[in-house]
């Protein structure tokens, strides 16, 4: 679970920093779906991070049935 959080920080800040220095020319398409992509991981780094202590405590609770 944390190299799954470590790998869309990293991914993310890969997309934001190539946002702002492109290493070639992208189409307008191309900007609009780095842009899509890039919200929909950040999206999900919020929800996991939300998520992640609850499911810790649920995954450590001892369970008898």
């Amino acid at each position: 679970m944390v190299n799954f959080k470590k790998l869309l920080q990293e991914t993310l800040e890969d997309n934001r920093i190539e946002m702002l220095m492109e290493s070639r020319e992208y189409t307008e398409d191309e900007r609009v779906y780095m842009r899509g992509y890039t919200r929909a991981l950040s999206d999900m780094l919020e929800d996991f991070n939300a998520e992640y202590n609850e499911f810790m405590e649920n995954v450590n609770k001892i369970h008898l049935n």
